[in-house]
């Protein structure tokens, strides 16, 4: 599987030179083109290179079957795989195709969810493996991200994605507010372990006095809750803390 903003940018060559053996670079990868109507990629928009690095040239359309990866690359070769022919033999129009990232997306019953962030899909039949929504900067910080998989996916309608309700239910990672809740959960058992020791120190204390509470306060077990303590504390405000904090 590779991603919608693994291929983004990548530089396109084509057939090799009879002669030299050396590929000619095409262009590059500007966006990923779905089916208009099934939950699947087609084929890639190339930017070609400025003529004589003046003359803005139109872009190219290259069929997905006739594109492979090559480490941090893409290979397009055959007449087969470019503009109106390779159209033809996919059945559909590169005019109605869609660039589903930055896509607005939605439920079945109408529920605006955010932005297509990215996706995942096959080499070579397109198959749509997953997708990331982004709810916006703020959100995803606060919240997280949600990811899920390409069954909950119905396709593309009029203007947005359309998936299922039950990705209502798939929750988000990676939000600042859950590590906060996870790091305060520590706070808490850490707490309780820190005075459980301290409560065991005081007994001491009471029988013994107070070189005896200086010697408890010592040991291996309350340096560990204390410290452990502290250390889930500051889990805690870094989980909270904002990326641009610290600028």
């Amino acid at each position: 599987m590779r991603s919608l903003r693994e291929v983004d940018r990548l530089a396109v060559y084509g057939e090799k030179h009879k002669r030299t053996g050396v590929r000619k670079r095409l262009g590059r990868v500007v966006d990923v083109l779905f089916h208009p109507e099934e939950p699947r990629v087609v084929g890639y928009v190339l930017e070609r290179p400025d003529l004589l690095m003046m003359i803005r040239r139109g872009d190219r359309y290259a069929a997905l079957d006739c594109a492979r990866l090559v480490e941090d690359y893409v290979v397009v070769e055959g007449k087969a795989a470019w503009g109106g022919a390779a159209a033809k033999r996919l059945g559909i129009t590169w005019e109605r195709t869609v660039v589903w990232l930055g896509m607005p997306v939605r439920t079945a019953s109408g529920k605006e969810l955010g932005k297509v962030r990215d996706a995942t899909f096959a080499e070579g039949d397109g198959r749509l493996g997953s997708i990331g929504l982004t709810a916006g900067v703020t959100a995803d910080v606060a919240l997280g991200k949600r990811e899920f998989s390409a069954k909950l996916v119905r396709g593309f309608e009029g203007d947005a994605v359309v998936v299922s309700d039950d990705v209502l239910k798939v929750e988000t990672g990676g939000g600042a507010a859950a590590a906060a809740g996870k790091g305060a959960a520590q706070v808490k058992v850490g707490a309780e372990q820190a005075a459980a020791t301290a409560g065991k120190a005081a007994k001491v204390a009471a029988v013994y006095g107070t070189a005896a509470v200086k010697a408890a306060a010592k040991s291996p077990a309350t340096k560990k809750a204390l410290g452990f303590l502290k250390t889930m504390s500051d889990k805690v405000v870094d989980a909270a803390r904002l990326p641009d904090d610290d600028e």
